[in-house]
């Protein structure tokens, strides 16, 4: 009976895993390769490099982890966030390896959003795959023009007052993307 108590738990989330449709398998595998190549773009000494890599590859593991079981929980976020905090650190980081990662961690980002959307067992019809790359086309636009400008101020050394515009087009920006009331 103890036994059963134990092992009752872990078969339950276990077995709820067969009912996942292939859909959802190839959107999970996508946002796991996105964040396996995020990470591996984030740390060019390796994973298991030192201590620091280590611990940093097994939170993000985790956390990527959880989110393949639940695509729609918070957690997911903490992956992502280390990845960029670590990119942030690193005093060699070329402007190729960060557009790199950055594509990376968009592929993971589309592949869990569209997993959180879509029902377990639920498939996507031809018409909901174009639906959803006409969705993207936006966001690739907006990275070219981003990209562009980062070329362009690359070499610009620019005063610490540049905080208030920059801070002031990220509130622009999450304005613009809020879902509006309908």
């Amino acid at each position: 009976m103890a036994l059963r108590t134990l092992i009752d738990p872990i078969a339950e989330p276990l077995l709820s895993l067969r009912q996942v449709s292939g859909t959802q398998w190839t959107l999970r595998a996508a946002g796991v390769a996105g964040m396996t190549l995020a990470l591996l773009g984030a740390l060019p000494q390796g994973l298991l490099a030192n201590v620091m890599t280590i611990l940093f590859t097994l939170v993000v593991g985790v956390a990527t982890l959880s989110q393949v079981l639940r695509p729609d929980t918070g957690v997911g976020v903490l992956g992502p966030l280390l990845v960029v905090v670590v990119l942030a650190f690193q005093p060699d980081l070329s402007l190729l390896r960060a557009l790199a990662v950055g594509l990376a961690l968009l592929l993971s980002h589309v592949g869990f959003a569209l997993a959180a959307t879509l029902p377990a067992h639920g498939r996507f019809e031809p018409s909901a795959w174009r639906l959803a790359l006409r969705g993207l086309l936006p966001v690739f636009a907006l990275i070219a023009v981003g990209a562009a400008v980062a070329l362009a101020a690359a070499g610009t050394a620019l005063g610490p007052w540049m905080v208030v515009p920059g801070v002031l087009g990220v509130i622009g920006l999450l304005v613009a993307l809020m879902p509006r009331p309908r």
